[in-house]
């Protein structure tokens, strides 16, 4: 049994990315030509669409995984049965739910990847290229660093150094100069939020400069007249779905405690975990779609049959989610149905 464990893992892991490779590169083709035509906004020329269309990308291939797990796991079976190797399987006295069971330990390793990739790889690099791009096409940014983003308005500089989706800044720096270059105050604020057309911080400390004194002011609350223009945000922000998993625990637990509506995030977050359980239920979709006896379909149509098959599973994620954010349903019901459903319709396709 380990022996057949580990073809089988050697096979599904080539199959996934290859079909992950193929998938990657045609969406990239579609954001490249999209992105083509906006630039000469700015600076944004042609050299930033492909540096932008290549950080997208780990983003892309965390969002096309399970159905490259599924193409990939389809491919692998049909190999087999069109070789008799499925036949052989059977006789033997592999069961169907124990191939499923295989098949399961071999995808722990694809889950492992999309959550590394998920995690640590894609928010990093779309932040950045939103970062880029932002920089590129708005004026008003004029330079990322490991800081954050510095911006600049008259005679002051702003230093964000996090941006949150729904216009929520976190840990803020104001540097006013005057006519002759001199600093004349400085402010850090904890948080800020756009409310009613106007910037509010929170938790603000400022120090105001006077020849040589130097005077300090703690307010709780305050308006800020101009921090950052928002329509920045449009190319700045970063979805929620990108965001990785401890970020969007902290920023629900943010809109939580501020009594803000959370259900956009919250399904983010849920859709998520649930993600690693839906890599695995789409790969063993692919023993009841196979069968050993049918040895004369093409390769190419259980590929397809297995991209068919994902991209439904998708689109019922997608209406799901769509559904619990509309409706109020609850985050962890909306995100987790579509997959717990699969799981029951397999366990009913699998019995013996």
């Amino acid at each position: 049994m380990r022996i057949l464990r580990r073809y089988i893992t050697g096979h599904l892991l080539w199959t996934t990315f290859l079909a992950l490779f193929v998938m990657i590169a045609l969406f990239s083709f579609f954001t490249l030509i999209d992105e083509l035509g906006k630039t000469g906004q700015g600076s944004y020329g042609i050299t930033q669409v492909l540096f932008y269309v290549f950080l997208t990308m780990p983003r892309l291939a965390y969002d096309l995984f399970p159905i490259a797990a599924v193409i990939g796991a389809m491919a692998v079976l049909g190999i087999m049965a069109q070789n008799s190797e499925l036949d052989v399987i059977r006789a033997a006295g592999v069961s169907r739910l124990r191939l499923a069971m295989l098949l399961v330990q071999s995808g722990l390793l694809l889950v492992l990847i999309a959550v590394l990739l998920g995690e640590f790889i894609a928010p990093p690099a779309e932040e950045t290229a939103q970062n880029m791009r932002s920089m590129a096409m708005t004026r008003q940014i004029t330079l990322q660093t490991r800081h954050g983003l510095w911006v600049r308005n008259g005679n002051s500089f702003i230093n964000i150094r996090k941006i949150l989706p729904g216009r929520h800044l976190q840990d803020i720096y104001v540097y006013d100069f005057g006519d002759n270059d001199r600093l004349q105050s400085s402010v850090h604020a904890g948080s800020a939020d756009y409310k009613g057309g106007q910037w509010i911080l929170h938790d603000i400390r400022q120090s105001v400069i006077e020849g040589e004194h130097v005077s300090s002011t703690i307010k709780k609350k305050a308006a800020w007249g101009s921090l950052l223009d928002p329509d920045v945000f449009n190319v700045v922000n970063v979805k929620p779905d990108v965001l990785p998993v401890w970020e969007l625990f902290d920023y629900v637990s943010y809109l939580r405690q501020n009594d803000q509506n959370s259900q956009l995030y919250e399904q983010a977050l849920w859709s998520k975990l649930v993600r690693p359980f839906a890599i695995l239920a789409m790969i063993v979709l692919a023993v009841p779609l196979v069968r050993g006896n049918s040895r004369f379909t093409s390769i190419g149509q259980r590929v397809f049959t297995g991209a068919l098959a994902g991209i439904v599973f998708h689109l019922c994620n997608e209406v799901s989610s769509h559904l619990g954010v509309v409706y109020g349903i609850s985050p962890a019901f909306s995100a987790a149905a579509p997959t717990l459903l699969l799981m029951l319709l397999l366990l009913f396709l699998l019995r013996e």
